[in-house]
């Protein structure tokens, strides 16, 4: 099994918690999800709490049925249904018009992850040998890192880096992307909203997870670095170590 370990905090400046996760043992591998809420106070928090729910009870069903269905398939699935619940329920209450949220989501078992993500939500692979981004930011400053008017540098500290192009339940349909990674000896794995990467640089998410034993102890010095960093957001990360333990 995995050693696993998930945390959330609201941050230095939030009043409210808009981020939601969830992680459960799923026929024989690993499910986990992170979720970003948005469309203000009541609507960032139901959006994310609809989503996490909708998206776990559709994967969790869909991979325990026999009948062979892709990985891949079935997150980009669990996402579309996420993305139902939530639009449909802001289109019959104009207090919630324009609701959503990122979501960032995995299945590890054997020898493979798959991952899935809409927003800027993230998943990285950590090794000893270094840190990979997973995940690409559906955001206005990830267009303009690709499109090369800002380097990536300047993304990082762009005043417009909260802006997402993409997001859960804002449109009547969502394109999702999906990651397959292998699994290797040693590896560990991230899930968190931005409010932890914008609190801290990757090279420091790699320095805290290697010097950890085990999940646990790497999440929670995650959270607690970005809030000692004075994170503006909500803060949430999942912390996944290859085979040290029971999940």
């Amino acid at each position: 099994m995995f050693n696993v370990f998930g945390l959330s905090d609201k941050g230095r400046y939030r009043a409210e918690n808009q981020d939601s996760f969830d992680v459960c043992a799923v026929a024989g591998g690993l499910m986990a999800v992170v979720c970003d809420g948005m469309g203000g106070a009541a609507a960032g928090l139901m959006a994310s709490d609809m989503a996490r729910a909708r998206f776990m009870a559709f994967a969790k069903g869909a991979l325990e049925a026999p009948d062979g269905t892709d990985t891949a398939d079935i997150l980009r699935q669990a996402t579309d249904a996420a993305n139902r619940k939530i639009y449909s329920f802001a289109a019959h209450s104009e207090e919630y018009t324009g609701m959503g949220t990122t979501l960032v989501g995995g299945y590890l078992k054997d020898d493979t992850a798959v991952f899935v993500n809409v927003g800027d939500s993230r998943a990285y692979r950590i090794a000893k040998d270094g840190i990979v981004q997973i995940t690409k930011d559906h955001s206005l400053v990830q267009m303009m890192v690709d499109s090369g008017q800002i380097t990536p540098d300047q993304g990082r500290h762009h005043p417009r880096r909260n802006i997402i192009t993409r997001a859960v339940g804002s449109e009547r349909f969502v394109t999702s992307d999906i990651f397959t990674f292998p699994i290797r000896p040693g590896d560990s794995f991230l899930i968190c909203s931005d409010g932890l990467t914008n609190a801290m640089e990757d090279a420091e998410l790699h320095r805290l997870i290697l010097a950890a034993g085990d999940a646990q102890t790497a999440c929670c010095a995650l959270v607690n670095e970005a809030v000692d960093n004075g994170a503006r957001d909500n803060v949430t990360a999942i912390v996944i170590f290859e085979r040290k333990g029971d999940a």
